[in-house]
């Protein structure tokens, strides 16, 4: 359909919907660690507002792998294989990480949350770790500007 004046009066703010990139909330835990025992209730309330929010909604999906699930690395590898660049990997407990766009970001901010879910709807302004070239970058805001 060519874009003509006629074709464009017709889109309208209720029908023109912007490209979403699908993005994937992920958690690797495992049970028997204590930091991710206590990240389970603020990561249970932020899938609860995750589910509520509009565009993760329609956009998004939460994967949770636990370490002694047999298809743990068969999971992994089918996030892998749709990553472009850097693959996911868990070198600890819990790794909290998101895809969206073909990069995967691991979270690197406060465990609650509030903050899970700003990070998880916000393209990672709440202190997330990009992978680029084989090692990881802090994206800075400006309150991590601020601190000495």
């Amino acid at each position: 359909m060519r874009h003509t004046l006629k074709n464009r009066k017709h889109r309208t703010r209720q029908n023109h919907h912007p490209y979403h990139k699908p993005i994937l909330v992920g958690l690797i835990f495992a049970n028997w660690c204590g930091h991710c025992q206590s990240l389970k209730p603020h990561w249970a309330s932020m899938k609860k507002s995750l589910a509520n929010h509009p565009t993760f909604k329609k956009f998004g999906a939460i994967i949770e792998i636990e370490d002694s699930d047999t298809k743990k690395e068969h999971k992994i590898a089918n996030i892998n294989a749709t990553v472009k660049g850097e693959k996911l990997v868990a070198n600890g407990y819990p790794t909290i990480f998101k895809k969206k766009g073909g990069a995967i970001e691991y979270y690197g901010g406060e465990r609650e949350a509030n903050a899970l879910t700003s990070w998880a709807t916000n393209n990672g302004q709440a202190g997330g770790y990009i992978l680029r070239h084989g090692s990881r970058t802090r994206n800075v805001t400006k309150k991590t500007k601020n601190r000495k």
